[in-house]
């Protein structure tokens, strides 16, 4: 903690509970840091040693027009759930299960039945069913960005824009002081409202997810055109030899010969 300026002003009792609730973790290579969302208790990150890659996932759905194009449009962004609601959707369901459990157990399920006769049926005539469109099944593209860098000193998972962010160990060993982010955000330990300020500073250096795919169609433009400023200049410039036979040195024609024996 003495590596970072933030818990200079912290007092005595605020570090010893910190220390009962954090801990240091050490990741190897390629391996994931973190992932809004994805475990039941979100830590706050504090890079000690080594580098830590951002990675920008892009889901499209990829389509061809009329014209034989390739068109791309961003799909809907995985849902993130803070642990608030993890902790609600986790006991819903346990409540669910234990009353269809119950229910199943007890064997007095009853469903309300209707007698049908001859006075109550309505004669309709058979028509065909309607022919279903054949729908072209979608075909979903992925592009991971490297977007940033974490390095030493560096802070993460405070609650900046995470959607389908990942962050990875981009070094051989990388060390993280995972902290709490339910007990960090207290407002004993947010004094002048620190760690959303550092949230907003990063939302606003990285590019949101809708902004990275804007970026993206922009590359592939710029590629297209790349490719046929290139290929119009090698078609306009088609290089000729105008070496000649008589213009090639005798010793480098001649294939047998007993001059040097």
């Amino acid at each position: 903690m003495g590596r970072f300026h933030y818990f200079d002003r912290w007092t005595e009792e605020q570090r010893q509970k910190c220390h009962q609730l954090c801990k240091v973790q050490e990741f190897r290579k390629d391996q994931i840091i973190f992932a809004e969302g994805r475990t039941p208790i979100n830590y706050a990150h504090f890079v000690l040693s080594g580098q830590c890659a951002v990675l920008q996932c892009l889901k499209m759905v990829k389509s061809i027009d009329k014209y034989g194009l390739h068109r791309y449009r961003l799909s809907d962004a995985q849902p993130i759930e803070d642990e608030l609601t993890q902790i609600h959707r986790r006991r819903s369901s346990r409540m669910i299960d234990l009353e269809q459990s119950t229910l199943m157990m007890d064997g007095n399920l009853t469903f309300p039945s209707k007698t049908v006769t001859a006075d109550n049926c309505l004669t309709v005539e058979s028509t065909p069913p309607p022919k279903r469109e054949t729908l072209r099944p979608l075909v979903y593209e992925y592009r991971f960005i490297d977007i940033a860098t974490y390095s030493c000193g560096s802070v993460f998972g405070i609650g900046e824009h995470m959607q389908d962010r990942t962050v990875v160990a981009r070094s051989r060993s990388v060390q993280c002081l995972l902290i709490p982010r339910y007990w960090l955000l207290q407002k004993s330990q947010n004094v002048n409202n620190v760690w959303n300020r550092i949230r907003v500073f990063l939302d606003q250096r990285q590019l949101t997810r809708d902004g990275r795919f804007r970026w993206y169609l922009k590359e592939l433009q710029w590629r297209k055109i790349r490719n046929q400023v290139r290929e119009n200049f090698l078609t306009n410039h088609v290089e000729f030899n105008h070496t000649k036979l008589c213009d090639v040195p005798s010793m480098c024609r001649i294939e047998q010969s007993d001059v040097f024996v």
